[in-house]
């Protein structure tokens, strides 16, 4: 079964699309990439926090040409928890993608922000995993969806599309935004919570197998643009408590915008980011952004050391 909360259509949806095709393939990845030794699935195969990033080049032009350009590069942090990240000499947003994949069929979080990169991100997925992917997405700005056609266009592959009312129907919410619901990839539950506020269908991910809340361009390294101011604050008291009890080792954005120096970032358009912040956030940042807001009667730009309050 997908969904174990309110899911069931998303089963039929995905099976339809993907049963004639996977029929043979899902038995055999789920021996190849998905172990029974759960501590072995769990066990990182990187310290995120070294993680040396793509960061672009001084010469994009030159840097495109190089026979070794990497359009993705991809970082299995665990046997089945892959993050991808696109270069920043293809688009400056540079964003992250994540890939959970479960004994039965896997997700895949955004498609990057280029039409071209959308083939290229297919191979790499596909280098890593034969099982069925639901294609969703951390919310449905052009930067985290322009890959969408090449996954569309793919045998396997289901894309969730974009808007709040398209992303509650897939998933089966009843209750948006105020309550999540869990996805099941098979020995693999994803909870999905709505977060508003950045765009008006946000969404939070908890994996309980990699530990990471990912929180798209909710919460970042980065200039934190808000929306809906109303709907944002509203999405981060709600984070806050949903983490809460949850064991959540990092949360995880889409983008890098901050420099190692506290409150300094690196200006809008930049493709050359030699010293970049790390990637992982914590429940402590959830945390700082969420007292802030409270304690802040008109909401303005407030720089807030790992991140910058960006209201619109």
């Amino acid at each position: 079964m997908l969904c174990r909360s309110r899911g069931f259509k998303v089963v039929f949806h995905v099976l339809a699309t993907s049963i004639l095709w996977s029929a043979g393939a899902c038995d055999a990845q789920r021996h190849a990439s998905s172990p029974v030794d759960s501590s072995q699935i769990a066990e990182p195969l990187v310290d995120l926090m070294a993680v040396s990033w793509i960061h672009g080049a001084e010469d994009c032009d030159a840097g495109r040409r190089e026979s070794d350009y990497v359009e993705w590069q991809q970082v299995r942090y665990q046997v089945n928890t892959v993050i991808f990240r696109q270069n920043k000499c293809s688009n400056y947003e540079a964003p992250f993608v994540y890939l959970f994949i479960g004994t039965e069929m896997a997700l895949l979080i955004d498609t990057g922000a280029t039409l071209d990169a959308g083939a290229a991100l297919v191979d790499s997925i596909r280098a890593v995993t034969d099982l069925a992917v639901i294609v969703a997405h951390s919310h449905g700005h052009g930067d985290h969806r322009l890959g969408d056609d090449a996954f569309r266009n793919t045998d396997g592959m289901t894309v969730v599309e974009t808007g709040a009312g398209a992303v509650r129907e897939f998933f089966d919410f009843e209750n948006w935004p105020d309550e999540p619901v869990t996805l099941e990839l098979g020995a693999r539950e994803i909870e999905l919570l709505p977060i508003p506020g950045h765009a008006t269908d946000d969404l939070a991910f908890y994996d309980p197998i990699s530990k990471f809340v990912v929180t798209g361009d909710t919460l970042y390294p980065g200039r934190l643009y808000i929306g809906e101011w109303r709907e944002y604050h509203a999405s981060i008291s709600r984070l806050a408590t949903w983490v809460e009890n949850k064991s959540v080792l990092y949360v995880m954005g889409t983008h890098i915008e901050m420099s190692k120096t506290p409150n300094v970032d690196y200006p809008i358009g930049t493709t050359y980011q030699p010293d970049e912040h790390h990637l992982p956030l914590s429940v402590s940042d959830v945390t700082i952004l969420q007292e802030a807001i409270a304690n802040m009667g008109i909401p303005r730009k407030t720089r807030l050391g790992s991140f910058i309050l960006w209201p619109r």
